[in-house]
């Protein structure tokens, strides 16, 4: 009974150390995030208030994507509800104040080329920042779910002692008797062969190619024979040779060879997780599906080299356009592409479309055998929305796959279609 309650007290333990050493980590990862904007009042010149604003956003950036990985793998706390609540708010801010710090950057910038000064009003804005305030506000609350957590731990801790003591005191008087009938000798020689052995096949039957044994655990085997400690290493070096294998395969399996973006099966691993995050956030999600104008046209008069190259072209130009942490730029077909855009509404969904199309067309790629223009041109359908539980993520998809079909169909290619729905059903708006 001493032994069961020792367990649990300690795998209790174990847990909730866990979430104090991860919370206390994302509060001071939060302290260190949130920028000092009282240093843009004493800078002197616009180059130097830029610096410092991209100083700050790289951090929030950072911080942003360091905390995004931990809530879609679910390493942060999960028990509490409340932490979880604090953490997604908290997420929500460092959007807003990067957004904030984003356009207060750009800003500053054309102040800078132009050598002028930058207005006091902009920077006193920025100094003011209530996304700022509000984080660290919520730092505070992290923090007293950290003080809660530690309580706990200090009274598992407690639990945890006198269970041991009670086990220790049980361990010692059968350890007497055990003297008594000479099973000192035997304890010792299961203590050299068979524990190594089960502690060998434990291991073996729990390890994984994703989940290497701790570089601790070779203390077990310390006192093995030579050919047991052996079989162990051997079986580690093995374990790891086969994890490189996997995360290289698993690095190919998800980027397209020729453009190196992300393939079709990365697209529908980040769709449904980004839903999915919408979901839960309450942002809106959108997408854009792109189709290189007459590719075919263009392959049979140039040759698949040169085709090949207009890809890898036309790729870079997405990836310059779409230069968001948070975005994704994917290959999904032979001349197809897709940009999914995180918590973007969708104006600025378009905007990034209409900017995308005039990219392509001040690179001037030819294109002779094109009917729309000189030069390769695209065609991008456009659909964004607040994701709902009655809906699923093909739904965003085939919305924007119908304004891509309007857009080469009925509106004349090399330009940008959105997909809005109305209450009495599905209309799609042409843009210029």
């Amino acid at each position: 009974m001493s032994t069961l309650i020792s367990q649990r007290a300690d795998e209790q333990a174990a847990w909730v150390a866990l979430e104090v050493d991860q919370l206390a980590h994302t509060s001071f990862d939060l302290l260190g995030a949130i920028p000092a904007t009282g240093e843009y009042l004493l800078t002197s010149s616009a180059a130097e208030v830029v610096a410092l604003i991209e100083q700050d956003l790289k951090g929030l950036q950072t911080f942003r994507r360091n905390l995004d990985g931990h809530l879609a793998n679910r390493e942060l706390p999960s028990h509490d509800a409340a932490i979880h609540r604090e953490l997604e708010t908290i997420r929500l801010l460092s959007v807003q104040a990067e957004r904030n710090l984003e356009a207060t950057r750009q800003e500053a910038l054309a102040a800078a080329a132009q050598r002028r000064p930058i207005q006091p009003a902009l920077l006193a804005k920025a100094a003011q920042e209530p996304s700022l305030a509000v984080m660290r506000r919520h730092s505070h609350l992290l923090a007293s779910f950290h003080d809660k957590l530690d309580l706990q731990l200090t009274v598992l801790a407690q639990r945890e002692r006198h269970a041991r003591q009670l086990g220790l005191g049980i361990f010692l008087t059968v350890l007497v008797l055990a003297w008594a009938v000479g099973l000192r000798f035997a304890w010792r020689t299961a203590d050299r062969i068979l524990r190594p052995l089960l502690r060998l096949e434990q291991v073996m039957r729990t390890s994984s190619p994703h989940v290497l044994p701790a570089p601790g655990e070779e203390e077990d085997f310390s006192r093995a024979p030579e050919e047991i400690a052996s079989l162990n290493h051997s079986f580690r070096e093995q374990l790891l040779q086969v994890q490189q294998l996997l995360n290289r395969l698993e690095a190919q399996a998800s980027t397209d060879a020729l453009t190196g973006l992300a393939n079709r099966r990365r697209f529908d691993e980040a769709l449904d997780q980004e839903w999915r995050r919408s979901l839960r956030s309450g942002e809106a999600l959108s997408l854009l599906l792109l189709d290189v104008d007459h590719f075919k046209l263009y392959n049979d008069h140039y040759g698949h080299v040169q085709g090949d190259s207009c890809l890898q072209q036309v790729a870079a130009t997405l990836l310059a356009e779409a230069s968001r942490s948070t975005d994704l730029v994917c290959r999904i077909g032979g001349e197809e592409f897709a940009v999914l855009l995180p918590a973007t509404a969708e104006a600025d969904a378009v905007r990034l479309a209409q900017g995308i199309v005039t990219a392509l067309d001040r690179l001037a790629i030819p294109h002779a055998k094109s009917s729309v223009a000189p030069h390769v041109s695209l065609s991008i359908g456009v659909a964004s929305g607040v994701p709902s539980p009655h809906q699923t993520p093909t739904s965003l998809i085939q919305r924007a796959d119908a304004a891509l079909y309007r857009r080469k169909q009925d509106l004349g290619r090399h330009g940008v279609c959105v997909a809005t729905a109305e209450a009495s059903g599905r209309r799609l708006e042409s843009l210029a």
